[in-house]
């Protein structure tokens, strides 16, 4: 086996030794164990690493339900840590953040919004890259759900 092929199988160890990784992905189906994977590799990091930012664009909230703490969408210290940092995105567009777009026409285009699909994905994404640009924390390992 390479030395290539070896720093990127995805195995835990490989995971938590790989110091220039910065983002991790979890995606899949419904019930396929999302939230769980997502918070077991978030607690791992924690253990090795300076500060780890949990991130769901879930509209069910099961970060909240999984370390049983409400998180909102600005990064809230998860109990117990000191630094695993977590929060909820909700996939939904504002009808203010539409109006910003065009004044006036908010409903319309938060309603023709509503219909396009893989909008909600978008806008997860779009409120993940504001939030980041926000964040104070230095260089944290990101994960999504």
């Amino acid at each position: 086996m390479s030395e290539q092929q070896s720093e990127t199988d995805p195995t835990l160890i490989n995971i938590l030794e790989h110091t220039k990784l910065k983002w991790i992905f979890v995606g899949g189906k419904g019930g396929v164990g999302k939230t769980t994977t997502s918070c077991s590799l978030a607690v791992q990091l924690a253990a090795v690493r300076r500060n780890v930012l949990i991130i769901s664009t879930d509209p069910a909230h099961n970060l909240s339900d999984a370390f049983n703490q409400k998180f909102t969408k600005t990064p809230s210290l998860v109990s117990g840590f000191s630094n695993l940092f977590a929060m909820e995105v909700d996939p939904t567009p504002d009808d203010k953040d539409l109006e910003s777009l065009d004044e006036g026409a908010g409903s319309f285009l938060s309603e023709l919004a509503g219909s396009i699909p893989g909008i909600d994905e978008a806008m997860s994404f779009a409120e993940v890259m504001r939030q980041v640009k926000e964040l104070a924390m230095a260089a944290p390992e990101l994960h999504a759900t």
